[in-house]
Formats: structure tokens, sequence, C-alpha cells
């Protein structure tokens, strides 16, 4: 069984409060990307989380396009976390997702994650970044993605701000859509086309947050 998430990307941010969680996979043509959580059959009868959707099989309608087993990023559906978690427990996704519901439009919140992804994006960006290892490239690309899938909808909301000047605002929104851009690029096969897909992903994160800090301190987005 499947859960779809919201347009807010609340399912991400509910991820930092499960310490095992199960199997998660994208969807990013949805037409806004969603996140399908896989829980036990037959215990969402009850459900009720704001900004989420059970998808309940109890009439045999529902149909969820699973990726390929291997599949790990876009074009396409592909998996955020692997079917190899297995299933995650309803109550623990249920307190979970209240858990960042209650804190997502919480602007210490808000700056606290901005200044985790600014520190990741500068592993690659910073003056004394150093290219990291084989091994550790994979991760870095995943913790990239999920910052951006993250600032994305909150960027798009703020750019929404009456204070916002219409400059402003479609420089932000620029870089949303090219964001989304580098979220659907494949990386290439060799260690020296991944770094660049990362640093490609780096790049975005700095952009979305210097938009979204722009709005928060002073509300007006500068370019």
């Amino acid at each position: 069984m499947g859960r779809r998430q919201g347009t807010s990307f609340l399912g991400l941010q509910a991820l930092q409060h499960i310490e095992h969680p199960g199997a998660v996979a994208v969807d990013p043509h949805s037409p806004e990307p969603m996140l399908y959580f896989f829980v036990p059959a037959g215990t969402t009868a009850c459900w009720d989380v704001a900004d989420t959707t059970p998808l309940h099989d109890t009439d045999g309608t529902v149909h969820v396009v699973l990726p390929l087993p291997h599949r790990e990023a876009a074009p396409g559906p592909y998996w955020l976390l692997p079917p190899s978690n297995g299933l995650t427990r309803t109550a623990t996704l249920q307190r979970a997702l209240e858990t960042a519901h209650g804190r997502r439009d919480s602007s210490p919140r808000l700056h606290s994650d901005l200044d985790a992804a600014r520190t990741d994006a500068a592993r690659l960006l910073g003056e004394d970044a150093e290219l990291p290892e084989t091994t550790c490239l994979p991760q870095l690309i995943h913790t990239l993605r999920g910052h951006l899938m993250v600032l994305i909808p909150h960027v798009e909301d703020l750019s929404q701000a009456p204070s916002c000047a219409t400059g402003p605002r479609k420089a932000a929104l620029a870089g949303v859509d090219e964001a989304r851009r580098r979220l659907d690029a494949a990386p290439g096969q060799t260690y020296i086309s991944e770094i660049k897909h990362a640093q490609d992903l780096a790049r975005s994160v700095e952009a979305l947050c210097r938009h979204a800090q722009q709005v928060l301190t002073t509300g007006v987005a500068t370019s």
C-alpha cells in the first residue's frame, strides 16, 4: 500500500523523524512531484493527516506505477529509498508526518534547514571544497536532491508574497525551473560526470537558499 505525499514535500521532512524508514518512491511529474510511502496493507482506514492522501486498495481501483528496482534518479519515477527497505509502520509514519507538519511553517525551522542545505552545497562549491571520494558521492547527490525537493515548493510559496516584486519573483521562479531541470537530469557513468551533476545540484541549492533567505529576512526576494 502506498501513500501519496502532498505538494509541500511534507514527507521529506517527515523522513528526518523516522529512524528506520521503509521504501519511498518518487513520481516527479504527477503533475507536481509526489512521494509514496509503503505501509502494511489495510492499516490506513482511519488515516487523517493534512496534505497527505492514503491510497486505499479496497475497491481495486488504485494503481501506482513503481520504478524499476534499481532506478534511483529521474527521468521518470525512481526510488528515494530502495524497495529492500521494506515497509514503514503506519503509526510511525503518521507521528513523523504530524511532527513535520507542525514545524514546516516555522521560520526558525526553515532557517535551520537553509543552513544545513548551504553547508552541504559548500562541500562542492566552497573555496576550500575538496572532491568527495567515489564511495561518498552517491550519498551526497542524494542529500542535495533532498534539499532541492524541499526548497522548490518553499521558494515557490515565498515568491508569491505580496512584498516580492515582479522582477525578483521571476528570478526566483527561474531558479526553481532550473532546479527542476537539474533534478530531472541523470548523472553520467563516470566519476567526472557525477561530480558535474552534483555541482549543478549544489548551485541550485545555493541559489534557492539565497532566494528564500532574502524573503525571510527582508520580505523581498533578490536575484
